[in-house]
């Protein structure tokens, strides 16, 4: 009588998909909570940039104001010394478009030198004179 068929033990030794799902749903709660702590914890850091920010406003202002003529000392001698070297650049760039003009001209000559040839030698024949008769 032990051994007979239960149909009401059939799965009894593996858990159902309401139970299998159970661990998903506590690892996605897990997941939202870590976001809600992060949210918090980036709002007081939010909340104390600002603070900071306010707090040392004036301070800045202060040194940007200081740098003013430090900034205008520099800017003169960056023109100084660009206005020097601009006439060296701009020869240096003539020559240099001149060398790339020159080297764009005979790369597009070279290939045609073997039909150069070809018509010099087919024009060297045409122009000897024939034979009398």
């Amino acid at each position: 009588m032990g051994s007979g068929f239960n149909a009401g033990n059939l799965f009894a030794d593996q858990p159902s998909l309401t139970h299998k799902m159970l661990g998903l749903v506590a690892l996605a709660g897990l997941l939202i909570a870590g976001f809600a702590v992060f949210a918090v914890f980036a709002m007081v850091l939010i909340v104390l940039k600002i603070a900071f920010w306010a707090l040392f406003f004036p301070v800045r202002l202060l040194f940007k104001l200081l740098w003013i003529p430090v900034g205008l000392i520099g800017g003169l001698f960056s023109f100084a010394a660009g206005i020097t070297l601009l006439p060296v650049l701009l020869t240096v760039g003539v020559v240099v478009a001149l060398v790339a003009a020159v080297g764009a001209l005979l790369a597009l000559l070279v290939p045609a030198i073997p039909f150069v040839l070809l018509g010099l030698m087919i024009w060297a024949v045409m122009r000897q004179r024939p034979a009398a008769v």
